[in-house]
């Protein structure tokens, strides 16, 4: 016995799932209309660690400031010298524009070239740490480097993997999120970083108050390959990287300490041969060749990067090598 019978056509289910529709297509025409109608704020997706420190190195290095002395390179020399401290020591003013292991000589080029135009003729020093794993690593090209230069440009970008990553690019929850979201609502870090710094804003603060310089907070297993080398790209993007030293201003070069333990019998000389080498090609006026090669295990968090500690007295050596008569 059949009780009820239904009798209907595809058409009369539109009102019923149209409507509740229209306002997810009004929603993504707005935000990607907004977003390429310039009306919505650029992007500033300060969601995790990297991209908080991406972008506050980035805004750092356009606005003004009254630092003569620029440290710049990777994640070695973001984490491995204090600003504030080098500052003190040098009776100079000092910024850490250092940034992440991901990019490359280029990409500090382009900071570099920030920091200059948005302070001409301020520079004394440009001082360039990075550490031997950098050094050997192919040229940029991953996510980090696409999204700094996305960033600056004042550009969106969004890498999808999954369909749910493709849907909601489509209905503009990601220019919502980077543009909007964001820079409304604090993004809580995770690990140590949020037991530390609890949230991205903190961790910018964070940057702000030590300029540019901050501290590794996790404990990783050293790793790795220790045959350390100069990589083949490195000697074009080094040349690169010197034409964007403003004229009057000195370059210093140094390679930042790896574990005692962990490096090859002969990697003093190893070392020495590499700092000379990236030198000649950086043409650098100041090769900061006393600085040591290794420190002590226990003075460094993982491979690449001091303790908080190990950064105070790494710090001290530095200065030492950049006096100034």
């Amino acid at each position: 016995m059949r009780s009820h019978e239904y009798d209907f056509r595809p058409r009369d289910l539109l009102p019923i799932i149209g409507w509740p529709l229209v306002p997810v297509v009004l929603f993504a025409l707005l935000m990607h209309g907004g977003a390429a109608l310039k009306v919505l704020p650029k992007p500033r997706p300060t969601v995790d660690v990297d991209r908080t420190i991406l972008i506050h190195q980035a805004e750092a290095s356009a606005t003004r400031s009254g630092a003569q002395v620029l440290l710049i390179g990777d994640s070695s020399c973001l984490m491995d010298v204090s600003a504030v401290e080098l500052s003190r020591s040098l009776s100079r003013p000092v910024l850490n524009l250092g940034t992440l292991s991901f990019l490359d000589l280029n990409d500090y080029a382009q900071l570099l070239r920030r920091f200059a135009a948005a302070n001409p003729g301020q520079i004394q020093t440009v001082v360039l740490l990075m550490h031997p794993e950098a050094l050997r690593r192919a040229p940029g090209g991953t996510y980090h480097p696409k999204f700094l230069r996305a960033f600056i440009e004042g550009e969106d970008f969004f890498e999808p993997i999954t369909l749910r990553d493709r849907v909601s690019n489509a209905l503009g929850l990601e220019k919502f999120r980077a543009r909007l979201f964001a820079r409304a609502v604090p993004s809580a870090l995770p690990g140590n970083y949020g037991r530390k710094f609890g949230f991205s804003r903190d961790l910018d603060k964070f940057l702000t108050e030590n300029r540019g310089s901050t501290i590794e907070l996790d404990r990783k297993k050293f790793d790795g390959s220790p045959e350390y080398r100069l990589g083949k790209q490195l000697e074009n993007a080094s040349r690169t990287f010197r034409t964007a030293v403003p004229p009057g201003a000195k370059l210093a070069v140094g390679i930042t300490p790896a574990p005692a333990g962990y490096v090859q019998r002969n990697y003093t000389e190893t070392y020495g041969n590499m700092l000379n080498q990236w030198a000649s090609w950086l043409q650098a006026d100041i090769v900061l060749s006393n600085l040591p090669p290794v420190m002590a295990d226990e003075a460094f968090a993982r491979t690449t990067h001091l303790t908080e500690k190990g950064a105070q007295r790494y710090t001290t050596l530095v200065a030492r090598e950049l006096r100034f008569d």
